[in-house]
């Protein structure tokens, strides 16, 4: 929780400029992530959705703090960018109980980049088994990751964030995430043989700078 005299503000401000933004970014996540975190798990999430549900309003205010113009308090809009994450959770989480047809990395909407992979626009009859068999192991073998590298694979595939992106999220160099990408895909392919599709195929190599 924010201190008396916090200077909220003047951090605003520096994201807002450009000066510092990065550093200013992890000093307004590590005053407010307890906060949020607390918020969450009182609506009834487990504590990993609870993280999940904090960085992801943490990415909302790092994306948007452009347009942020103070017309109502940081913490206001704060909550606000948190509801919204929660209420779209529980959207996500309702559809796959009305029984969706697959069940993506995320249970997205519209299905998550990981089910994507292992889909096709139109299945030939006999496929579709192969399909859900081939999402449910990728699935599995991602969630079997540690901790870290499972973090930054999803924000890359689901979030589709830079490595920068990520980095400022869980606090690594981006030189660490694209090493946890990397052994994240051999993991992948190690475990998977045959049944690998590479959930990052096709994306042109980030230099990290």
């Amino acid at each position: 929780m924010p201190q008396p005299g916090e200077p909220i503000q003047g951090l605003i401000e520096q994201m807002q400029s450009g000066s510092s933004r990065d550093e200013a970014f992890r000093r307004l996540f590590d005053l407010y992530s307890p906060r949020l975190y607390h918020f969450f798990s009182r609506r009834g999430f487990p504590p990993q959705e609870c993280l999940d549900l904090t960085q992801e309003t943490f990415l909302g205010i790092y994306r948007g703090m452009g347009t942020y113009r103070r017309d109502a308090s940081f913490e206001t809009w704060l909550f606000t960018i948190a509801t919204n994450a929660c209420r779209k959770r529980l959207r996500w989480a309702a559809a796959g109980k009305r029984g969706v047809e697959e069940v993506p990395l995320e249970d997205g909407e519209d299905g998550g980049p990981v089910e994507r992979v292992a889909a096709t626009d139109a299945p030939a009859p006999g496929e579709e088994v192969l399909r859900k068999e081939r999402s449910r192991l990728l699935r599995q073998a991602i969630d079997r990751l540690p901790e870290q590298m499972r973090r930054c694979l999803v924000l890359r595939i689901d979030q589709e964030l830079k490595y920068k992106e990520i980095a400022v999220l869980l606090r690594l160099s981006p030189e660490t995430v694209k090493v946890h990408l990397f052994q994240a895909r051999r993991r992948l392919q190690e475990e998977l043989g045959p049944y690998f599709q590479d959930p990052l195929a096709g994306e042109p190599e980030e230099v990290v700078t």
